[in-house]
């Protein structure tokens, strides 16, 4: 005969994954006067913090091996090496300029097309080895086109940064049915111990008459 007894509550458990966000804007002026570096020379920021980890933007004013070719912006880890020694960050980044207006929009105008912008990325980044992550690279031909995006001689990075944090894992277990009939011993029961064994045996025993 197949028992009709009630099945145990089955135990449960949650995984539970996030993400840190952060973002850093980095003005650059006198944008002429930077085409005169060096090409392949670089110019850092200072370290910036955001998604909870330190970074800084490279800025090459003539990435390519034309003087006057491309425009480029990276970004490297830049935390301490006692902070997460021998792990990796990972994380998704997008970069883009901002465009720039000569006047405050009007209420409810539609927001600017963003043209400089590239594709956002996961990215592995390592403490170990201080990699650059390449983010935008920026026809210098294309860019002048565009004064919404250099005014003043000078034009404005967006970094967007987003930080896969470490899974949370819980496991809840089944907990036996209180038989008393005050809400607040219920309560009590369900709220004041955080493990199985303090739940049975410091508040169950009794009320089930073990």
């Amino acid at each position: 005969m197949v028992s009709t007894q009630p099945l145990p509550p089955p135990s449960r458990s949650t995984i539970t994954a996030t993400a840190s966000n952060g973002s850093h804007e980095l003005t650059v002026e006198g944008y002429s006067v930077t085409k005169l570096l060096v090409p392949g020379e670089h110019i850092d920021t200072h370290k910036f913090t955001a998604a909870g980890h330190a970074w800084k933007i490279c800025f090459y004013p003539n990435r390519g091996k034309e003087t006057d070719a491309t425009i480029s912006f990276s970004l490297k880890l830049a935390d301490g090496w006692w902070k997460f020694a021998g792990t990796n960050v990972r994380a998704e980044v997008g970069f883009s300029l901002v465009p720039r207006q000569a006047a405050e929009p009007a209420p409810g105008a539609p927001p600017a097309t963003v043209r400089f912008a590239a594709r956002r990325r996961v990215v592995n980044f390592s403490l170990n080895k201080n990699v650059e992550h390449w983010g935008l690279t920026i026809s210098k031909k294309e860019l002048e086109k565009w004064p919404e995006y250099l005014r003043d001689d000078s034009l404005v990075l967006r970094c967007e940064i987003a930080v896969v944090d470490k899974p949370v894992v819980k496991m809840y277990h089944g907990l036996p049915v209180c038989r008393c009939k005050e809400d607040n011993c219920k309560l009590r029961h369900l709220n004041g111990a955080s493990w199985l064994k303090d739940v049975v045996e410091t508040y169950f025993l009794d009320c089930l008459g073990i």
